[in-house]
């Protein structure tokens, strides 16, 4: 193996199905949120396998707003990582060929997990953790894989929520950059999506936010903090949220969601 890719982290993929030792148990984190679990259905929620624990209320959003609208669900109990981190040493050396065995061996997980949800019937794979998106598009191009924003304006297009009833008068959105996410796999983020619903809402005023450096380095944190206008930001990307969360905490006064808390909220989910 490269000497640049982390045999330990495989390893500890393919055991766990999480990138490091210790992390809680995912199986403990499904059952509170009492989602269906390895069942028959048409869609499989990707959570990734931090978010499951980091960010268990905009997992329990999404399943929701897609159970008001209709929509069959389930989650893995075993779901393998992206491989994500794999990534890194071999991108901070630029070394395509370490690049290219790290795609191949993310592909083997991602294989695995497709495997499960088509042996549940899932017709498509509806994927919450950012930079698992562009690593799942990039190996199976031609199975539908979809960034969670497209169901929900799905959902918003069909009327299938209903009408908000608490909808905010303005609101900050903070798309990201995904910078990170383009080095992992060249596949654009389906970024017209998140677009497409906060067009659904004309008479709500949005301040956009523009990346010209990643939330991830202290210079690109700071011009997301000064760019806030009002009390509620929102955001698409999972990472950008954990790093907006540290600078508006909750209980402040600035309130941070990702877009399924968001329309969880308005709709009143």
């Amino acid at each position: 193996m490269n000497p640049l890719i982390d045999q330990g982290m495989v390893n500890t993929i393919w055991e766990t199905g999480q990138a490091f030792p210790g992390l809680p148990s995912r199986k403990e984190a499904l059952s509170r949120l009492e989602l269906p679990v390895d069942q028959p259905a048409e869609n499989v929620i990707i959570t990734g396998c931090q978010v499951i624990h980091l960010l268990p209320d905009e997992v329990l959003n999404l399943a929701r707003l897609m159970e008001r609208g209709g929509l069959s669900l389930t989650l893995l109990s075993r779901e393998y990582c992206c491989g994500n981190y794999l990534f890194r040493p071999a991108i901070a050396a630029r070394d395509e060929s370490s690049l290219e065995e790290c795609r191949r061996i993310s592909r083997q997980f991602l294989s695995e997990n497709l495997k499960r949800a088509r042996g549940l019937g899932a017709r498509r794979l509806v994927i919450l953790c950012s930079p698992c998106y562009p690593l799942y598009r990039h190996a199976f191009p031609d199975e539908d894989i979809v960034f969670y924003p497209r169901v929900l304006l799905e959902l918003l297009e069909g009327g299938r929520l209903g009408k908000p009833s608490n909808l905010p008068r303005s609101i900050d959105y903070y798309a990201g950059c995904y910078r990170l996410h383009r080095k992992l796999a060249n596949v654009p983020m389906d970024l017209e999506a998140a677009d497409g619903i906060l067009e659904r809402f004309p008479d709500m005023e949005v301040n956009r936010i523009p990346a010209p450096r990643c939330c991830f380095t202290e210079e690109g944190l700071r011009h997301l903090e000064k760019g806030v206008k009002t009390d509620l930001l929102i955001t698409v990307c999972t990472g950008c949220y954990g790093q907006a969360l540290g600078v508006f905490p909750p209980g402040g006064e600035v309130r941070t969601m990702l877009i399924p808390g968001f329309l969880a909220r308005s709709f009143q989910v």
